[in-house]
């Protein structure tokens, strides 16, 4: 689809077309909208901070997860030795899910990166989403969306409230760039991961 990319786009069309792109598993159409280098090294370096900093209350909270065994700086030198691996896993994630067959593997553990992609298919299918806001200054944009799960996954995704952040090209294209409430995100997405996903944190790296 072509667009006018001065007079005819807006934020809103930008995330339809994200959502339609996660939809139809269009890896092209996906890129063209999301900005993802910059996003995934921001959501990396917030999401470590927040959990530093919130260290001590999450080892109390899940005491069986040596990841918090070990302070808050541990964390950080821990995230920042490991970054390629970990954004490694999110691109080769990203890769499996547009591009992959899209099989259960056996386990978890023998195949992390096809098991990821496999589960967030059938999570994304459950998912409802409502744009409840859009605020417009200049070359930015943040969106209020609210993804909630249907009766099936209602538990498993909750209600989360992400605030996207979408920046205007020199063209006037406008591509999502960030998440700007990782600090408001990171507490209700790491307890999904640790009810239901407790080893989403080990990507075969030993501590």
């Amino acid at each position: 689809m072509n667009f006018n990319k001065i007079d005819g786009d807006a934020p809103e069309l930008a995330f339809e077309e994200i959502r339609k792109a996660i939809s139809e598993r269009d890896y092209e159409k996906f890129r063209e909208r999301v900005e993802l280098a910059g996003f995934l090294d921001d959501a990396y370096r917030e999401a470590t901070e927040e959990l530093a900093k919130n260290c001590e209350k999450f080892h109390e909270m899940y005491p069986q997860d040596v990841f918090f065994h070990y302070g808050a700086q541990n964390i950080r030198n821990y995230n920042e030795e490991y970054r390629r691996v970990h954004l490694g896993f999110f691109e080769q994630f990203i890769a499996a899910y547009f591009g992959g067959n899209l099989k259960m593997p056996k386990s978890f553990e023998a195949d992390p990166v096809n098991c990821a992609a496999y589960a967030f298919q059938k999570i994304y299918k459950m998912m409802k989403t409502r744009v409840k806001d859009t605020s417009v200054e200049d070359a930015w944009a943040v969106m209020t969306v609210e993804i909630s799960g249907n009766l099936i996954y209602r538990k498993i995704i909750g209600k989360l409230t992400f605030q996207f952040a979408f920046a205007r090209d020199a063209t006037g294209f406008w591509r999502l760039r960030k998440v700007t409430n990782i600090e408001e995100l990171t507490a209700p997405i790491l307890d999904i991961a640790e009810t239901y996903w407790p080893k989403s944190w080990d990507l075969g790296i030993q501590f």
